[in-house]
């Protein structure tokens, strides 16, 4: 099987895992991904690479939040992704690649290519970016039912990617954002 092929099946069993488990995390996906392929471009990165690590990096956290282990995501993640990889002859260091998007796009390991740096940042949008804000503060709303802890959890998610974006394309488009939320959250705290 080709990568392109790999690209609509990683996004199928990605789709497929957040509708079974939690299916509100649909836009978070969506809007990781859009920027995620427009980064790609910018940055002349491998869109295909880019799009498999994004549809991957976190398919298996719809699963871990059921379980109760959302800590555990990545590792999850990262082991179905080498799963799936299985079933395709591709290059190794796409393989190893496609892997490193996934364990890295928290941004605690190592980058090994663009591609990876990419998905991380893209992950950054669902947490700083208005759009991924409002949708998550309304996740976080049905699940908790308790206030404080919604704005501890979105202010840890806004810190964390912020910490996490490294490229100036993303770094431009987020800051003023996280300067604004962080202040607001700040601010609801007290």
């Amino acid at each position: 099987m080709k990568i392109s092929d790999l690209t609509i099946n990683a996004d199928a069993f990605a789709k497929e895992e957040i509708k079974q488990h939690n299916s509100e995390i649909e836009t978070l996906y969506n809007i990781a991904m859009n920027k995620g392929i427009e980064l790609a471009k910018h940055y002349n990165a491998n869109i295909d690479v880019v799009k498999i690590g994004l549809s991957l990096m976190d398919c298996k956290l719809p699963k871990a939040q059921v379980d109760g282990t959302p800590e555990k995501h990545v590792e999850m993640s990262v082991d179905a992704t080498k799963e799936l990889l299985k079933k395709y002859s591709i290059d190794n260091d796409i393989k190893a690649t496609i892997i490193n998007c996934v364990e890295a796009h928290h941004g605690t390991k190592e980058y090994i290519s663009i591609e990876a740096e990419i998905v991380a940042n893209a992950d950054c949008y669902k947490f700083i970016h208005p759009k991924g804000v409002f949708t998550f503060a309304s996740m976080l709303g049905r699940r908790f039912n308790n206030r404080t802890k919604e704005l501890e959890q979105l202010k840890y998610k806004l810190e964390e990617k912020y910490q996490t974006l490294s490229l100036d394309k993303a770094k431009e488009e987020l800051e003023e954002y996280y300067k604004q939320f962080k202040e607001m959250l700040d601010i609801a705290k007290v």
